[in-house]
């Protein structure tokens, strides 16, 4: 199917998508959940682990005491916390499982959008594959019976993502009543996303500037009326909660505030990844040595002027867990984010040559095959003597680290040798980017999902149709993001192999 920018190829792709297999989407989208569900099934009971319990803390405070309030460290959106009260409040304890299940339904707008994205691209035959890839990605779908916002959350910004495209397409066509409805309608989803991650708060301008650039054919006027309809619309939707946060804290806040937290983290003398970290306590019961004793120091050493210290007595040296220390006696929660940003800036700054060297290793941290899932397998959280902890540990544990490898590579090929020219490229393009460059501050495996989908579509367009465009622009761009790749696969290698073993049940 072609995807050039021609009014003629997006009316044809118009009358296509008319013709989408949706009897096949279904199927599939079908067998997808039932997957999902029969993991969930096999992994209960399921304890919760680090910000599910802070999610659990709002949502029994909203329940309870009908009060919603920060964590201190970080403010979150209302939306997951508010969705897990009404569970509880309707199912008890329950009610845990009850939203894992609603997450395993919820899971099929995930696979629906995801195929609809390869057909719209490629082909039927590309949407299936597609659908294949999605039903068994296991790092993807173990989200759904994780307590964290990721399932629910993809399942408004994937739509949002589908219907600014279609609005693209609609703008090509010269539909202009339907390019604006569309452009609100995915800024209504945007604006609902906010309430459950914060993540696109600077995404949506940058996708309005996409809209005003890709609209200047229609002139000037017309391009920014159509640009400002995603960012108006999501700021009809956002407004009741900023109202009440500027009412509460005296500030103008949109969705929640985490960024400082997150530089506290990122701009730090200590990295910290979440994929390894939660290790800790599992390998010192195992006798095992610290990961992070096993990475390459180049990328992990402290800045001069901090030096490693016997914190415990005990004879083992371990950095300090901070060159700069939180905020505490600000008791306002915005305003400590706020000193937090100036704070890390300030060490960065000071800090330039360990500011670049720790980027590329927040970027590794990016695209590391590790997962949630494999966490999960490494630290014992599964139920002993079951089958995901058991007789299929090695299987699953393999499939969610080859998943996440080809996807990347395949995803890779795809985007530089089969993905033509079009607004679906535009807009993936820049997902990526906004991607890649709000991981330079904090990285782990969970920070690349919003990417998932996306490069199963492309591994999709590749497996089904192969490589559509040898030229030299192309293939140099592979190249060049191969290499890039595996040297960043490089530089956490060895935390990575250890976190692997473990996933599997090597203790050596």
């Amino acid at each position: 199917m072609s995807t050039d920018t021609s009014p003629s190829a997006s009316a044809a792709v118009g009358r296509a998508l008319a013709r989408a297999p949706w009897g096949t989407i279904a199927t599939i989208a079908f067998v997808g959940v039932a997957l999902r569900g029969l993991l969930l099934w096999l992994v209960l009971p399921l304890d919760i682990q680090s910000d599910e319990a802070n999610y659990l803390y709002l949502a029994l405070a909203k329940e309870r005491l009908g009060i919603y309030y920060d964590q201190h460290r970080y403010f979150w959106p209302p939306g997951y916390p508010w969705l897990l009260s009404k569970s509880i409040h309707a199912f008890g304890i329950e009610g845990l499982n009850v939203l894992r299940a609603f997450q395993v339904a919820l899971s099929s707008v995930i696979g629906v959008t995801t195929m609809l994205f390869a057909w719209r691209l490629f082909s039927r035959r590309a949407a299936i594959v597609a659908g294949v890839i999605w039903a068994v990605d296991l790092p993807l779908g173990a989200y759904t019976h994780f307590l964290w916002t990721e399932t629910v959350f993809l399942s408004l910004l994937l739509p949002a993502l589908w219907h600014f495209v279609r609005a693209l397409d609609l703008a090509d066509e010269g539909d202009d009543l339907g390019a604006t409805r569309r452009l609100l309608l995915s800024g209504v989803l945007f604006g609902v996303a906010l309430y459950i991650k914060e993540y696109v708060l600077f995404l949506v301008p940058v996708f309005a500037a996409v809209v005003a650039l890709r609209s200047r054919g229609a002139g000037w006027q017309e391009a920014l009326r159509r640009a400002s309809l995603p960012v108006l619309a999501v700021a009809v939707v956002t407004l009741p909660w900023t109202l009440r946060n500027h009412e509460v804290y005296g500030r103008t806040v949109v969705g929640g505030a985490t960024l400082g937290e997150n530089v506290f983290v990122g701009l730090n003398a200590r990295s910290m990844n979440f994929d390894v970290l939660p290790l800790r306590k599992r390998r010192a019961d195992l006798g095992l040595p610290q990961i992070e004793t096993l990475a390459r120091t180049s990328f992990t050493e402290v800045p001069a002027g901090w030096v490693p210290e016997d914190r415990d007595g005990n004879g083992e040296i371990e950095v300090r867990d901070a060159g700069w220390d939180r905020e505490f006696d600000a008791i306002h929660a915005i305003d400590r984010h706020s000193s937090q940003l100036r704070a890390g800036l300030a060490f960065a700054a000071e800090h330039p040559a360990w500011t670049l060297r720790t980027r590329l290793k927040k970027w590794s941290e990016l695209v590391t095959p590790l997962s949630f899932f494999t966490r999960h397998q490494a630290m014992a959280m599964y139920p002993e003597g079951g089958v995901v902890a058991g007789a299929l540990r090695g299987p699953l544990v393999f499939l969610a680290l080859a998943v996440s490898t080809l996807t990347m590579l395949l995803g890779a090929a795809g985007y530089f040798l089969t993905l033509r020219r079009g607004p679906c490229r535009a807009v993936f393009t820049v997902l990526i980017g906004y991607v890649v460059l709000t991981s330079l501050l904090v990285a782990m495996s969970r920070f690349r999902v919003p990417l998932e989908p996306v490069l199963i579509v492309m591994t999709a367009g590749l497996l089904a149709h192969g490589p559509q465009d040898r030229s030299r622009s192309r293939v140099v761009g592979l190249a060049v993001t191969l290499l890039v790749l595996t040297g960043l696969w490089w530089i956490s290698w060895p935390e990575t192999v250890a976190a692997a073993q473990m996933a599997l049940g090597v203790t050596r």
